[in-house]
């Protein structure tokens, strides 16, 4: 399944993945299919959001382009022609949890991937610098994670992952863990900063209206299996802020649209609250495949 037109910079062909989970009656092993004939095609500079119900693989599908999983079942994933076979520079993933260097500094933190890649003292400082001001961290320098807000341990998390390079950014609900009002910071500066990059960007998201705001395309996944429902194209224009969605009916349409795709595939424990863009309600599933 194709879905877009144009240089494709990142191409997933039927991807299948298979967990084994422990029967709690029987003591065996069971398949647990968690992706199923999963595929897409992302154009460059393309901003993707994905949303489903808990446990239909949407975490899982960004392990698997970051190349922290191996796909059992089949299927392959190219960037820019190239096989994925496992973790490099060319993706960034940013997760919920931020996962900074306690013990580094927020220079320090967003210096690590330069580091990695053998870029002088001197010229990664520089371009940590040019980060830190991107995401308005100016003055804070060098403070500790410990030091900062949830928001501004995300700014350090974006801005580390944005000063190596990357060609891809895949971020995984990173904004989950925060406060409503800087979600909402957090989501204009995401826009901000994915204009002035240009990034290609995987997201992942509980929220409709999250994915709405942010994304050119809306990945709709059906229940596990994990399989795509329905890709929605989001027409909004650019630039955006939530300001401005707040009060445009085109962007309540296609939340609605949304809701609609997900209230059909039947999501288990749905509640009324999804109807208004709210976050899909989870279900348990084993944490494997979260």
């Amino acid at each position: 399944m194709a879905v877009d037109e144009g240089k494709s910079k990142i191409e997933l062909d039927r991807l299948r993945q298979i967990y084994y989970i422990r029967n709690q009656q029987t003591r065996g092993l069971e398949e647990f299919v968690a992706l199923e004939e999963f595929s897409l095609s992302i154009r460059e500079g393309t901003f993707v959001a994905i949303v489903g119900p808990s446990g239909c693989g949407k975490s899982t599908l960004l392990d698997i382009i970051a190349g922290l999983t191996r796909s059992k079942g089949g299927g392959s994933i190219q960037i820019d022609g190239r096989q994925v076979t496992g973790p490099a520079l060319d993706r960034g993933f940013i997760m919920q949890g931020y996962a900074l260097f306690p013990w580094r500094t927020v220079q320090r933190n967003i210096e690590y991937g330069l580091e990695v890649k053998g870029v002088s003292r001197k010229e990664r400082g520089e371009i940590a610098r040019k980060f830190i001001k991107l995401v308005e961290l100016e003055g804070f320098e060098d403070r500790y994670p410990n030091e900062l807000s949830g928001g501004m341990r995300q700014r350090v998390a974006i801005a580390r992952a944005l000063a190596y390079d990357p060609e891809v950014l895949l971020m995984d609900e990173p904004f989950a863990a925060v406060d409503a009002q800087t979600r909402e910071t957090m989501q204009d500066e995401l826009l901000k900063i994915q204009s002035k990059t240009n990034k290609t960007v995987i997201f992942v998201t509980h929220s409709i209206e999250e994915a709405v705001l942010l994304a050119d395309r809306v990945v709709v996944m059906t229940p596990r299996p994990g399989r795509i429902k329905q890709i929605v194209d989001v027409t909004l224009p650019r630039p955006r802020t939530n300001a401005d969605m707040r009060a445009s009916a085109d962007y309540d349409v296609i939340v609605r649209r949304i809701w609609e795709l997900l209230h059909d595939a039947e999501i288990p424990g749905a509640v009324d609250g999804a109807a208004t863009g709210g976050d899909i309600a989870d279900e348990i599933v084993p944490s494997t495949i979260l």
